[in-house]
């Protein structure tokens, strides 16, 4: 998991609540976490893109083998540059969420850490990759 959690959601993949609130469909988990929790490599990459909005939606995007990226959104602070080489486990940003503060964009209730998968350019459940919590 790419942030210390109990495997619970606050919003799942294609969440159909997500979609009647907000208006769009959800191609992601959202991970409830604490402002500032470190967030971690999913697998080991490269990072393709750090997307840093201030106020708005931050992002950052790790290019992995196998036709794979993830991408982390709502993210504080970054740890890591474009180009950089990262391990799975490897830290490489804050997470963030709350409203009102960096990273957190327009479309948050909370503090969490918003997580995509692609494969070959098209997005996947991430909870089809992602080992099961007990």
């Amino acid at each position: 998991w790419p942030i210390a959690t109990d495997g619970r959601l606050s919003a799942t993949f294609e969440d159909a609540a997500y979609a009647a609130r907000f208006g769009i469909i959800h191609r992601a988990i959202d991970i409830p976490a604490l402002q500032g929790s470190l967030v971690t490599a999913a697998a080991d990459g490269v990072v393709a893109a750090v997307s840093d909005r201030d106020l708005g939606y931050n992002t950052l995007i790790l290019r992995h083998s196998g036709g794979f990226a993830t991408l982390y959104g709502h993210i504080e602070k970054f740890l890591v540059t474009e180009g950089q080489r990262v391990r799975m486990g490897e830290a490489i940003a804050l997470s963030g969420g709350t409203p009102g503060t960096p990273g957190a964009g327009q479309l948050t209730t909370g503090a969490h850490l918003h997580f995509e998968v692609m494969q070959n350019g098209e997005h996947v459940d991430p909870m089809h990759y992602l080992p099961p919590k007990n």
